[in-house]
């Protein structure tokens, strides 16, 4: 798929999104931005979804809006009675979402193409433990249930007779593994260690016999736990490059609880996704996401060269980061802006000088700074020019 069209989707009037290799999408809260990710998902994975359903016996008998509050959300199945009637194209297919609640006919072999981390990953991890689908109510979101799943079988096979889980020698690089270590654990250890015969998260840190338990972390290592752990599902150990069928992968909000520091970290692990050949797409409420494409874009437009990106991530020059460097120079980005109620609009030129504000101001990402400047510019230029006429 390349493209994806929705009308009247919930709080989307008219969407329509080209992907790039890395799509990031902007816009205030309940503007439809995660209605539209998980629209593609169930766009893009249908069968694997109604697939996923069945074999933890959740049966639907037909009932479309049933199936559709499974998977967006409790509630959200009442969207197939809107007037006018939502419309998804995919490419050039035509759907709708009675249609997308039906399993459909796949051709060949049903398998997953799109893995999605969802803005509330935390949840997965409650008090550092690991939670099965059958786990979640009926009603909570399939991506969260699925995604939280997919972290529970992980820790179950590939971390079974492991305790440390970073630094991990056989999970990525030790280019990528560094910036964690500096920016999210410092000198402590992750680890899946046994507390009252349950096994969950810990940080072993030094004086500390116990462990440090999850529910003692800091805000920003509890959301980055359950991310770096889904970039284990997509990175696995041994010589494969990606994770079985899988070609996109979807992050919302990438940055929640960061320090900008650690939100470059973060987007150095997405360029790391999309070396090893998955597309990406984002959701965010940070600006320094844009940074990136926009700090590449120029870069790429004035001649410059692997180098400057490493400068740019403060990285040392090694055949990792340079192949890093070379897919971030390469990379078709694509930036769109949700607003309620009106078109989404496509902000991919990021020119501070356009005429269009949303344009201007990155989605709005930038306007606050950008007003607090002009304001603060005004009440000195009075203050000063009170000073010269006392």
């Amino acid at each position: 798929m390349r493209k994806l069209s929705v009308r009247n989707l919930g709080p989307i009037t008219e969407a329509d999104i080209k992907f790039g290799d890395l799509t990031v999408i902007v816009g205030p809260q309940a503007s439809g931005k995660s209605i539209l990710l998980q629209t593609l998902k169930l766009a893009i994975d249908r069968a694997h979804v109604h697939d996923t359903f069945g074999h933890y016996s959740t049966v639907f008998n037909g009932d479309a809006e049933a199936f559709l509050s499974a998977f967006y959300g409790r509630g959200m199945g009442g969207m197939i009675k809107n007037n006018p009637a939502p419309t998804i194209v995919c490419d050039r297919k035509e759907m709708s979402l009675v249609d997308l609640a039906k399993r459909g006919r796949p051709r060949g072999k049903v398998t997953e193409k799109l893995f999605y981390i969802p803005a509330q990953r935390v949840v997965s991890l409650p008090g550092g433990k690991t939670t099965p689908f059958g786990s979640f109510e009926f009603g909570d979101p399939y991506v969260l249930r699925y995604f939280a799943d997919r972290l529970h079988i992980l820790m179950q096979n590939e971390f079974a007779s492991k305790v440390e889980l970073f630094p991990s020698n056989n999970r990525l690089n030790e280019s990528l593994r560094r910036p964690i270590e500096q920016h999210f654990f410092g000198d402590a250890t992750l680890e899946l260690k046994a507390r009252e015969y349950t096994k969950s998260l810990s940080l072993k840190i030094e004086g500390l016999s116990d462990g440090l338990p999850y529910l003692a972390w800091s805000a920003g290592q509890r959301e980055f736990a359950p991310l770096l752990l889904g970039l284990y599902w997509l990175c696995p150990a041994g010589g494969s490059s990606t994770r079985d069928d899988l070609k996109w992968v979807v992050v919302e909000e990438p940055e929640m609880g960061l320090h900008p520091r650690a939100i470059a970290t973060t987007l150095l692990l997405v360029l790391e996704l999309m070396r090893r050949g998955y597309r990406v797409v984002l959701s965010t409420h940070s600006p320094v996401v844009l940074d990136l494409i926009w700090a590449v874009r120029l870069i790429k437009q004035h001649d410059g060269s692997e180098k400057d990106i490493l400068k740019l991530f403060e990285l040392p020059s090694n055949p990792t980061t340079k192949a890093l460097s070379a897919r971030a120079l390469a990379m078709d980005a694509r930036v769109y802006f949700f607003e309620r109620g009106k078109p989404v609009s496509d902000i991919s030129t990021l020119d501070p000088f356009d005429s269009k504000d949303e344009i201007a101001s990155w989605g709005g990402l930038t306007a606050f700074s950008g007003r607090s400047s002009e304001v603060v510019a005004e009440v000195v230029a009075r203050f000063e020019s009170k000073g010269l006429h006392s």
